[in-house]
Parts: C-alpha cells; sequence; structure tokens
C-alpha cells in the first residue's frame, strides 16, 4: 500500500475468502501474500510486476498491459454499475479528480445509457398538475431594466 493509502471495508465473496483464509493459513508471518521463497516474509513489492514484465516478453503483448492496467479495467466495468463516489473509495483515492482518470467509457455503455433515458417516461405522459413548482422557462432576452435589476440583486 501507499504510504497515505486510506484503510478501507471492501466486501468479498465466499470464493475469494476461502483464497484468503487458505493465504492465512499458509502463511508463517503477518502478512497474507508472503514471499514464494520464504513465507515467513511479506511479499516484495515488486515481485508481480517482475512476474508481469517476464510473462510480457513470453507471450509477445503490449508492453503497458500489466498489473495497473486492471485497476483501468476494474475501474471502468465498475463504473457501469455504481456512482463516482463509490469507485472513489473503492480504488482508495483523495481525489475524484484521480478516479475520474482511470474510468475509460466505452461507446456501448454510452448507447446503454441513452437507450434506457429513452424507454423513461415522458414528462408530457405524466400526470397534469395545475402549477408547476418550477419556475417557468423565459423566452426572449431580458430587457435591460431587468438586466440592471438582476445585477443590482447580486450584489447584495
Amino acid at each position: 500500500m501507499k504510504r497515505r493509502a486510506r484503510k478501507r471495508k471492501l466486501l468479498i465473496d465466499h470464493e475469494m475468502k476461502a483464497v484468503l483464509e487458505r493465504l492465512i493459513k499458509e502463511s508463517d508471518c503477518d502478512y497474507v501474500f508472503t514471499s514464494p521463497q520464504d513465507r515467513a516474509q511479506p511479499l516484495g513489492p515488486w515481485v508481480l510486476e517482475e512476474q508481469m514484465a517476464q510473462l510480457r516478453k513470453k507471450i509477445k503483448t503490449h508492453a503497458d498491459a500489466g498489473l495497473h492496467a486492471l485497476r483501468h479495467t476494474f475501474l471502468t466495468e465498475a463504473g457501469e454499475y455504481t456512482d463516482p463516489f463509490t469507485l472513489q473509495y473503492v480504488a482508495g483515492h483523495d481525489n475524484i479528480k484521480t478516479t475520474m482518470r482511470y474510468v475509460h467509457p466505452r461507446e456501448e455503455a454510452v448507447e446503454r445509457l441513452f437507450a434506457r433515458l429513452g424507454n423513461l417516461e415522458r414528462p408530457e405522459m405524466r400526470v397534469e398538475c395545475k402549477r408547476s413548482v418550477q419556475n417557468p422557462v423565459q423566452s426572449g432576452t431580458p430587457s435591460n431594466a431587468d438586466l440592471v435589476k438582476l445585477l443590482n440583486i447580486g450584489r447584495l
């Protein structure tokens, strides 16, 4: 984890729970993920990256295909099912702007959104109200006198 990483609770399914419980039993230290050579030592910070680099060479894949790309994929996929602030929490980001850099909306997701919006009940199909609680939409340009009034109100 990063120095400033926030602690957070994330839900896991029964299968993941079983895997983590097995790893804890096999560990000879306080860490779940231990060194492949010595289970009394934590997994080194670059072990997985080194393994990914070897794998990329072996299967001749794109140099950017790595563990970090999985975060982008996960947050993009999860973004179709939740709000941006939940994604921010799950990712452990301090700033929503960081989360926004990880999410890459796909054309299909945008199409599904507009299809769902198209299936929503239209306002004109709703029950008619005698009075609106919203301000009426103003058409035309306000007069100079109205603009002066608005500017003076804004200075209060």
